[in-house]
């Protein structure tokens, strides 16, 4: 638990810190959803985002399964306000495609944006992520298969 403090005052960057009990309540449910991953599933995958710079946190980064009705895992990402526009939510969502598809073996991710998040919108297009239409709720939808990954991303 030594990452309390961190989960604590940064799990709603946009509504301040969280109560200590609840950030352990947080991380407990992140450990058990990541002792289900296994190659070709994952159930839950949350990654700290890291500043080079400073070595301090600004946001996170990941991978949700936890809606059972989707076939596959869900992209997500999260950067403190100061450091949008910056390109460092697509270089830490593209760090962990890679990693989704040459190490942990997913068939395919999924993305969405709500429809005034141009940005997120964006950071998905250059992903190479194809955009599939609208959700439900009017937002952008995109997929991304790992054969379409690695053909875009021959070494």
């Amino acid at each position: 638990m030594a990452d309390i403090d961190g989960v604590a005052s940064s799990w709603k960057l946009d509504e301040g810190p969280i109560p200590l009990p609840e950030a352990e309540q947080k991380i407990n449910s992140m450990l058990s959803s990541h002792a289900q991953n296994v190659p070709g599933k994952i159930i839950h995958i949350c990654l700290a985002i890291i500043s080079k710079d400073i070595n301090e946190f600004i946001g996170w980064c990941g991978l949700d399964h936890t809606n059972k009705s989707d076939t596959d895992p869900a992209l997500f990402y999260l950067l403190k306000e100061n450091y949008w526009g910056k390109g460092l939510a697509t270089e830490a969502a593209s760090a962990l495609l890679n990693l989704a598809f040459t190490q942990l073996e997913l068939a395919s991710i999924h993305g969405g944006a709500a429809p005034e998040n141009l940005a997120s919108k964006r950071v998905m297009e250059k992903l190479g992520m194809k955009y599939i239409g609208l959700d439900e709720e009017g937002g952008y939808a995109f997929t991304i298969t790992r054969d379409g990954y690695l053909t875009n991303n021959k070494k």
